[in-house]
């Protein structure tokens, strides 16, 4: 089905404005983004799901997801960049996307020491709701990820101890 400019346009407008609201840490502005009932997971380069200490990162709603991250994120500087997506519009009210993806997160008050950098695929679904289009799915697939030594050590720490840094 072919994708109408303006639906392409509202759909990069919107995954543009998915990176910012995290990186600007402007949480309240979420559900301009993405529905209530939005499902979002975070996996390995295997198909696993990423763990934030004993958390694993699969949310049933963006109200868990922005809780969760408001947390995670509040000591931290991020950077998420998306490259041009590919985009499909499978019905009158659906569009899906594949984005390819960098991000950077470096805790505050470290010196840089605890960084993650990491790239992969977003893969999405996207619903029109009145005049107006939402983030419905997401799955991130990582295709690599890069931990400081002084993250790992915190990590295995918060794994281990049951202690959480963030």
């Amino acid at each position: 089905m072919p994708l109408p400019l303006e639906t392409a346009q509202a759909v990069y407008r919107k995954k543009s404005q998915y990176g910012r609201y995290i990186d600007t840490k402007q949480w309240d502005k979420f559900s301009e983004v993405a529905l209530p009932n939005a499902k979002l997971s975070f996996h390995n380069r295997d198909g696993s799901v990423l763990k934030a200490g004993k958390r694993h990162l699969t949310f049933s709603s963006s109200q868990e997801f922005t809780m969760f991250f408001s947390k995670f994120f509040a000591n931290a500087q991020s950077l998420h960049i998306f490259g041009p997506g590919d985009l499909e519009q499978t019905a009158d009210d659906e569009v899906t996307a594949i984005w390819g993806m960098e991000d950077q997160i470096i805790l505050k008050g470290s010196a840089g020491l605890v960084e993650m950098r990491g790239g992969g695929y977003y893969f999405e679904t996207w619903k029109k709701v009145g005049d107006d289009w939402f983030l419905a799915s997401l799955g991130l697939e990582r295709t690599y990820q890069k931990i400081s030594f002084l993250g790992r050590f915190i990590m295995f720490l918060e794994t281990c101890l049951g202690v959480s840094f963030v």
